[in-house]
């Protein structure tokens, strides 16, 4: 129960009471929470204090509320660091999720004067595509949509095949360890939110309108040199990025 400690407010007892109940699994995906109400007579507690647990449970992705009919237990999402590249197949099965991954589309195209740019080649060079789809527990959860110049993107639509035919699930960063010439040594990253079209909608199984987080990445090799344009788009409520860096000498006091 709850302890009226000053030193650990009410409303972070309760969330961590909520939040162990759907750790040991009393409380499963989709299972209807209490209502406010019904909170506040089970914990003694003001309908403030109550809001501001669920608000803090929300944040933290394990619940969701549906207007006019009440809070539910989220299902299980992925949660990435940004400091560090994570294998698509570790981040997934470190949550207890089962990675696979589905290639949807593998060809050579010409490059636009968007693509021509971003990869630093001629305008019309050919360049190699690669869509793929990765799930969990085979759920749709993130759209990759890679280009790569024609000389490294032959050998990573060959990977991508092999790959499929084995039953492997991965990213396109997961390859680069099978590609003797290529070695990425940074990457540049931006994030937008952005909602599904039809199309995209329809690969993900969901509705169109949905929220998607857009991740927009350029890999390059040591010398500069961009090996790399991904457009990945996954699902809002599925993934949540996070980062944990230095506070530096802003708050210092000195």
């Amino acid at each position: 129960m709850l302890v009226h400690d000053k030193s650990v407010p009410l409303y972070l007892q309760l969330k961590e009471l909520i939040k162990q109940e759907i750790k040991k699994g009393n409380l499963k995906p989709t299972d209807r929470l209490p209502s406010e109400k019904e909170l506040c007579n089970i914990y003694k507690v003001s309908r403030i204090t109550v809001r501001q647990a669920l608000a803090a449970l929300d944040n933290e992705g394990l619940i969701y509320r549906s207007h006019g009919k009440g809070t539910f237990v989220a299902t299980p999402g992925v949660d990435q660091e940004l400091i560090t590249v994570t294998p698509f197949e570790e981040t997934l099965h470190r949550k207890g999720i089962k990675p696979s991954t589905k290639c949807l589309s593998c060809h050579i195209i010409s490059a636009d004067f968007n693509l021509a740019t971003i990869l630093a080649i001629p305008l019309q060079s050919n360049i190699a595509h690669v869509c793929l789809l990765g799930l969990g527990d085979d759920e749709p959860l993130v759209i990759y949509n890679s280009y790569f110049p024609q000389a490294i993107g032959q050998e990573m639509m060959a990977l991508v095949q092999e790959k499929i035919q084995k039953g492997h699930s991965f990213s396109t960063y997961d390859l680069y360890k099978n590609i003797s010439t290529v070695t990425p040594a940074m990457l540049t990253q931006s994030f937008e939110s952005i909602v599904a079209d039809k199309s995209t909608a329809k690969i993900l199984n969901i509705k169109p309108g949905h929220p998607l987080l857009q991740v927009t990445t350029i890999v390059y090799t040591a010398d500069g040199r961009p090996t790399e344009y991904r457009i990945a788009a996954y699902r809002g409520e599925k993934y949540r990025f996070h980062i944990t860096r230095p506070a530096g000498s802003h708050f210092s006091n000195n």
